[in-house]
């Protein structure tokens, strides 16, 4: 009775040590700063390329849940894992990742435009350790505004809700602005502690529409900053449908879900031996929302002619 025991014990311990073997051999890929509601469309994107989580590919996961200050820590630690490629997310994880390696390569998704914050010499030859896809669509401030007008054409007054420290933006949004005789007003939030004092300086604008700039922290509090305009009967521009999903009128800007879907082909890439250094930035492919529910509760009529602009219509 004791030897059958034994040998089963044997061969357990055997397979979970073989298993371990595997998974040391295996390419480990990291991901850094990670968009839960996207896990999905990244392990499918991979699917596709032949990948499958603990079969040939493991996958380290990081998310610093907002907390900026905890990137470079959580990046150290995927060098630390000995990762063959670093998936990173948003201009914050993308810096610090970049922080901690000159040689693994890292994939950009969400990265605004990677030369003006720079985090690439160009688009075409990146000239470095990073590549992926760019989140900048030229015209996509401009066009936010002009499907506003379109939609309420007595608009006249907006006001952005800009988490961002960089204004380079605002140049788009004024130019637009000023063709389409609008007046528009940048709101500054930085920190979760700001945004009620944002909201405030909102109300007492009294803007037509507002429009919300997509970063950690406005994602975060996505579903906060939905409710604020619900309650306040305020039509709502983002750019991302994660905010439409959430209650939001509109959202104008970077498919996400396609980024996701392509990174996958990126890390696919890299791993067969692509320099990331002559692996050209791929531009991002913009997508129109529309929530009719949220239009229904503002007593909101959008036109015939926007519905058919949407690429996505929530009923």
């Amino acid at each position: 009775m004791i030897l059958p025991v034994l040998v089963l014990l044997v061969l357990a311990v055997w397979d979970d040590f073989a298993l371990a073997q595997q998974s040391l051999r295996m390419p480990r890929i990291g991901v850094l700063q990670f968009e839960r509601h996207q896990r999905l469309t990244f392990m499918q994107g991979l699917r596709e390329l032949g990948y499958i989580e603990r079969q040939n590919i493991a996958i380290e996961y990081r998310n610093a849940n907002g907390k900026t200050q905890l990137l470079s820590d959580l990046a150290a630690e995927l060098i630390r894992d000995e990762v063959s490629v670093i998936v990173a997310n948003g201009p914050n994880a993308i810096k610090a990742a970049m922080k901690v390696t000159q040689a693994i390569p890292i994939i950009m998704v969400g990265a605004g435009d990677p030369v003006v914050r720079g985090l690439v010499k160009g688009l075409s030859v990146p000239g470095g350790n990073v590549t992926g896809l760019s989140s900048s669509g030229r015209g996509t401030y401009g066009k936010q505004l002009e499907l506003l007008k379109d939609t309420f054409p007595s608009l006249a007054r907006v006001a952005i809700l800009n988490p961002r420290t960089t204004k380079v933006f605002l140049k788009e949004y004024q130019y637009a602005a000023k063709a389409l005789g609008i007046e528009i007003q940048s709101i500054d939030v930085y920190r979760s502690e700001q945004l009620d004092n944002g909201f405030a300086r909102i109300k007492e604008m009294h803007p037509d529409a507002f429009i919300t700039m997509r970063e950690v922290l406005t994602v975060h509090h996505a579903k906060q900053i939905v409710e604020f305009a619900l309650q306040n009967r305020l039509p709502s521009m983002y750019e991302n449908t994660h905010f439409v999903e959430e209650g939001g009128l509109m959202s104008y800007g970077v498919n996400d879900t396609v980024s996701w879907h392509r990174a996958a082909v990126f890390v696919d890439k890299v791993l067969k031996g692509a320099n990331p250094a002559t692996l050209p930035i791929e531009p991002p492919q913009l997508e129109f929302a529309i929530n009719l529910r949220t239009a229904n509760k503002l007593s909101v009529k959008i036109p015939p002619e926007i519905l058919l602009e949407a690429n996505e219509v929530i009923k």
